[in-house]
């Protein structure tokens, strides 16, 4: 494997990390996510401290005395107790960073492996946990340093995601014929949702709190799994609903309605009072739960398209249809959004047509 570093580069940043000098044994490319980043282990020799690392590479440079998306994230999640790889070393002259290897079992494999759904629903319940506590002691930890108190989840970045969702899976993927006037009809009927849950108060969001970028720890003698959420450089504020209907109607993992009622119980009895403000109107919970995942799972299915078309990872075409039936029943259990189901569902049907007759076995 050529690496696209340097591999001096590298053993110079074991040998500051470990103060001494410290060559890698091994390294080797991990599986990476739907991002540009790499990510690689690097297997460390005998008498190291520890025995691997995972070193992230970034795609773009970072101008001088700015901080990695990652680091200033990581930074706030930390200080709030979210249980974040350890971050060990920034380079970022290299665009490189040194982190905690969490291992290979995501929660996604580890709902695969499981005998029964019961049996990972507890892995499930420190998932929605941990979100009560990015939600609560996030927000409260970000100050003006922090990088996701400048962005949010406003109408623009919803309508934004909705457009790439026509782009990327509709027009290129999909080849669908639609004139500016249809998309426009669409994306009107779109809009008194996402107005919606953007005027809702905001707390801080992971924007990608799934199965794939949640890991599962080995077992500890007598103790539970720990986890390690990865994936937050990207957060920023939205509504409370945002990260919980990730986790809930995931295109990687589709949980049944009753592990989806008993989660989302948990997650009610677990929040704060400021947590129950930012809910809204708690009659209107389901609701906009709903309404978060009617947004979340159109913007996945352009981000598959876009995957699948213009990156060459067409395995990600599998997870159109389980996202397409998530919001087949969304629509069935909102009568409020049949006006726009009416328009949306012969497109993504089409969409899921197509996916599952192309995606690789």
């Amino acid at each position: 494997m050529t690496l696209p570093v340097d591999e001096r580069t590298v053993a110079a940043a074991l040998s500051t990390l470990f103060r001494a000098p410290t060559r890698p044994v091994r390294i080797s490319e991990l599986a990476g996510d739907a991002s540009t980043r790499r990510y690689f282990r690097i297997a460390l020799p005998a008498g190291t401290p520890i025995s691997s690392l995972v070193l992230m590479l970034y795609p773009d440079e970072i101008p001088p005395g700015e901080e990695l998306p990652f680091v200033n994230v990581h930074r706030y999640l930390k200080g709030a107790g979210v249980p974040v790889p350890a971050s060990h070393l920034a380079v970022p002259e290299a665009r490189l960073l040194f982190l905690e290897d969490a291992g290979d079992t995501m929660l996604e494999g580890a709902v695969q492996s499981a005998t029964s759904e019961e049996e990972v629903l507890p892995l499930y319940e420190d998932c929605v946990e941990t979100l009560v506590r990015i939600q609560r002691d996030g927000t409260k930890a970000l100050d003006g340093n922090a990088i996701p108190s400048r962005l949010a989840f406003d109408v623009k970045k919803f309508s934004e995601e909705i457009d790439f969702f026509f782009e990327h899976a509709v027009r290129e993927y999909g080849e669908i014929p639609l004139s500016d006037s249809e998309e426009r009809a669409i994306e009107d009927r779109f809009l008194p949702f996402l107005e919606e849950m953007a005027a809702l108060p905001r707390v801080l969001a992971h924007r990608d709190y799934h199965s794939r970028n949640v890991m599962v720890m080995d077992r500890s003698p007598g103790g539970r799994r720990g986890l390690r959420i990865l994936d937050f450089q990207d957060a920023r504020m939205g509504n409370a609903f945002y990260d919980l209907c990730s986790l809930l109607r995931d295109s990687y993992v589709v949980l049944s309605e009753n592990a989806v009622a008993r989660l989302g119980y948990a997650y009610r009895h677990a929040s704060t009072s400021e947590l129950r403000t930012a809910w809204g109107d708690p009659a209107a919970f389901e609701f906009r739960l709903d309404a978060a995942a009617l947004q979340r799972n159109v913007k996945a299915i352009g981000t598959f398209g876009n995957q699948a078309r213009n990156r060459g990872k067409r395995f990600y075409l599998r997870f159109i249809p389980p996202t397409v039936a998530h919001l087949a029943a969304n629509f069935e259990r909102n009568p409020r959004m049949r006006p726009l189901a009416r328009k949306l569902r012969p497109i993504l049907d089409a969409l899921s047509s197509k996916a599952a007759e192309e995606a690789p076995p």
